[in-house]
């Protein structure tokens, strides 16, 4: 736990039972917190990051999952109070760190989801889109983790297309090396909404540019998806296309 610096202050106010409001002052920036919970009419938790009357920051977390589960009432509090104080903690840990570009962020963020450490990922992309909102790269991960761990769906796509909208507005050199990772980011927040056909045209779309990626063809395999015959005109039952793909199969593994 990062501990606040003396001339730090925070003062937590519950307004309702389901309402949480958090005054934080670190160095010298005066932060006010809202969290509500917006169900049942819009079925999530909001919170809010204002900074000299404007809001810095905003976050959701869908509930739709939640409805009607045993002890809801309990779990939904303890779900506010936990994204609450999540907000806080970024909050702290931020202003205790030294400038952190873009790529380490990423880089940081890459360790712990081969860590299968997703949450933390997550959090951490929140830290890190507060610092830079509109890098495309960091918003394609957070829109793929925000639909698999947060059930944010529908957002959660929709953020991953922001991402390569916003990397193709930007026109990099070389931004087709980086198509894969941001398609193959898309297919998982489909397969997280359960849209089968949509994800296996998106990691079709990021093969185009890198047939060999292994991430994209063990997610695409596990969709049922099959590269396309050796001889596209011939069937795949063919024998001639069977036995080239044997070989170009053995050739690949003595290579």
């Amino acid at each position: 736990m990062v501990r606040m610096k003396k001339e730090d202050s925070i003062k937590i106010k519950t307004l309702l039972h389901k309402d949480v409001s958090t005054t934080i002052t670190i160095d010298g920036n005066k932060y006010l917190i809202l969290t509500d919970d917006l169900a049942p009419k819009n079925q999530r938790i909001s919170t809010k990051v204002y900074l000299g009357g404007k809001i810095l920051f905003t976050r959701d977390l869908d509930l739709k999952e939640f409805t009607g589960a045993p002890a809801a009432g309990k779990k939904l509090l303890g779900l506010i109070h936990r994204q609450h104080e999540m907000i806080i903690e970024i909050l702290r840990e931020e202003s205790l760190k030294k400038a952190k570009t873009p790529s380490d962020y990423l880089d940081e963020v890459k360790i712990l989801l081969q860590k299968k450490n997703n949450r933390r990922a997550l959090d951490l992309l929140n830290a890190a889109l507060l610092e830079y909102p509109d890098e495309p790269f960091l918003l394609s991960y957070y829109g793929c983790l925000e639909a698999v761990i947060n059930k944010n769906l529908a957002y959660g796509i929709d953020t991953c297309k922001q991402a390569l909208d916003m990397l193709n507005d930007r026109s990099p050199v070389s931004k087709e090396i980086f198509f894969p990772t941001f398609y193959l980011n898309l297919g998982r927040a489909y397969i997280a909404a359960g849209k089968k056909q949509d994800a296996i045209e998106a990691f079709q779309k990021g093969l185009s540019y890198d047939e060999e990626n292994k991430d994209l063809l063990w997610e695409a395999r596990k969709l049922g998806m099959r590269k396309n015959p050796v001889i596209p005109y011939l069937k795949r039952t063919n024998p001639i296309n069977k036995y080239i793909g044997m070989i170009l199969h053995k050739l690949g593994k003595s290579t």
